[in-house]
């Protein structure tokens, strides 16, 4: 028997083949790796708190784009290096002037930010440059960096010399509707405020170059007693600031990039740009304060503004603005007047100044020259002569209870009141203005009997019939005069403007029974329905 030969195999053994493919799938694991390994970049920051390595993502627009992976502390101890990769598609955008911040949840009463990190942790965020020279080290901003002007939307610059709390961020409104957002605050080298803002695109149309912004404070409480207001904005607005803007009525709703706005204080500030700035000078026993109305036949057609006392702490100079619609009423001779609560011999009067506090009243002048500069009276002006019906004087020793816009009865019935009074030339009477509606003037005759029929009136005595009477209630209240006309010839003729009559105390009992035929003139509708509907009736 022969001995087995043994010969050696040719070829690769089937044990090698095992290592070849796990070294084949390692090569392959590191050729992927390497092919999707991201950028590994350097931000210096200034503290790590609330970063954790391998967590902590770098956000673009709500993306992750790299996460953080090491800290290393500086050389010099003042910051702190964070190492992060990003993702290898974010490589073109890794430029010199790419901006990092760290976003943390922020709550104070200026501002409210990355409240979504209580939930999700701190994080980067970044903000690609526009550089073409790529970089691998950054310093991150210390918060976020304003809007750049690339961003979509109307882009403008508002300034103002008042102080302001706007916070970048802090919300822009019109018609109480969020249509942007403030972008950055600076304050230039001459005191001024340069405020830059965002409008989102689809609220654009709603500017134009008369658009006019303010500020919103959260808050106003004005207390000028008895008037006291409160508005209260948003609780956004409260905590951060805000600015509104108004557009006027007719305005062309295009707005010029380039133009700069002015940013008013308040909304009164900004609509008195449409007023007109007028002086006044008055006593300090007027009783007028700061925000004062001014009236026209009951319509507010201003205010006061500001207000200061001279030298001899008498005299207040007030700044007040008029309406642009009303400025042909400021003629050099216009009469303003104040009107405040009072009580006093001459009746009540100014009643609802208790509630809305004190008012200027006016009354246009003729004069050609229109007038910037008044002086404010303690009265309204003595009225002697009404452009319609029939103008009187009537003379009294005393005033009493009667004054201005003091009713003038006919059996009862309002024909007429008083326009004024004033002492006479020599000062031994009174002497009242009287106008009688233009219905009632041929009631008026030479014999006409005037008499004051404010209050009661008592005759007789402790042996005789006491007799008391009165004209009507609003008579006893507020004062008022009536007179009587004697029948047929006895009455005398038709008298002209202008005419003096005298102003008895009593009537006598006979003027109580004259029952004249007088035919009246043509009577408005409407005074027929007052006079059925008042009171006094």
């Amino acid at each position: 028997m022969e001995p087995p030969v043994i010969k050696a195999k040719k070829g690769l053994s089937p044990i090698w083949i095992l290592p070849l493919v796990a070294l084949f799938i390692g090569a392959y694991l590191i050729y992927k790796d390497f092919q999707e390994a991201g950028i590994m970049i350097t931000v210096q920051i200034k503290d790590a708190n609330g970063l954790i390595t391998g967590k902590t993502k770098v956000m673009y627009k709500g993306l992750p784009v790299g996460t953080l992976k090491d800290f290393e502390v500086s050389p010099d101890l003042q910051t702190i290096e964070a190492h992060i990769e990003m993702l290898k598609q974010a490589k073109e955008e890794l430029t010199t002037d790419c901006k990092f911040w760290v976003v943390r949840p922020e709550v104070s009463m200026n501002r409210i930010t990355g409240l979504e990190t209580l939930m999700s942790g701190s994080y980067f965020e970044v903000q690609p440059g526009t550089s073409i020279e790529l970089s691998t080290s950054f310093t991150a901003l210390d918060e976020a960096p304003p809007v750049s002007m690339n961003t979509p939307g109307l882009h403008l610059t508002l300034q103002s010399k008042d102080d302001v709390s706007l916070q970048p961020g802090s919300p822009v409104y019109f018609k109480k509707i969020e249509v942007g957002e403030i972008t950055s605050n600076l304050l230039l080298d001459n005191g001024t405020i340069e405020t830059k803002l965002l409008i989102y695109p689809k609220y654009m149309t709603h500017l134009s170059s008369d658009s006019r912004f303010f500020i919103n404070s959260g808050i106003r409480f004005h207390a000028n007693l008895p008037k006291v207001t409160m508005q209260i904005d948003p609780l956004k607005t409260i905590l951060r600031g805000g600015v509104s803007f108004f557009t006027p009525d007719g305005s062309q709703k295009t707005a010029d990039i380039t133009t700069v706005f002015p940013l008013y204080a308040s909304l009164s500030h900004a609509r008195r740009v449409d007023y007109i700035k007028i002086k006044l000078r008055f006593s300090v026993d007027h009783g007028l304060e700061p925000d004062a109305e001014i009236r026209f036949n009951g319509i507010t057609i201003g205010s006061i503004t500001d207000m200061e006392l001279d030298d001899t702490m008498r005299t207040v100079h007030a700044e007040a603005y008029i309406k642009k619609s009303m400025k042909r009423l400021l003629r050099k001779d216009t009469y303003f007047w104040a009107v405040s609560a009072k009580f006093n011999a001459g009746g009540i009067s100014g009643l609802d100044t208790l509630i809305t506090g004190a008012y200027l009243n006016i009354i246009p002048g003729n004069a050609e020259q229109p007038g910037r500069d008044f002086l404010v009276h303690a009265s309204r002006p003595v009225n002697m002569n009404v452009n319609t019906g029939l103008n009187l004087v009537l003379e009294t020793d005393r005033l009493g209870s009667l004054g201005y816009d003091k009713p003038v009865y006919f059996r009862q019935v309002k024909v007429g009141q008083t326009t004024g009074y004033e002492l006479s030339p020599t000062g031994q009477n009174v002497f009242i203005y009287v106008n009688i509606h233009k219905p009632y003037v041929n009631l008026i005759r030479e014999n006409t009997k005037f008499w004051n029929s404010s209050g009661f009136r008592i005759k007789g005595g402790l042996l005789t019939e006491m007799k008391i009477s009165t004209e009507s209630l609003a008579a006893i209240v507020g004062g008022g005069i009536s007179f009587s006309t004697p029948d047929k010839d006895d009455m005398g003729n038709p008298v002209p403007n202008g005419h003096h009559f005298s102003l008895n105390r009593d009537p006598d009992d006979k003027w109580l029974t004259w029952s004249p035929a007088l035919k009246l003139g043509k009577i408005p509708p409407k005074l027929i329905h007052a006079q059925k509907t008042s009171p006094e009736k």
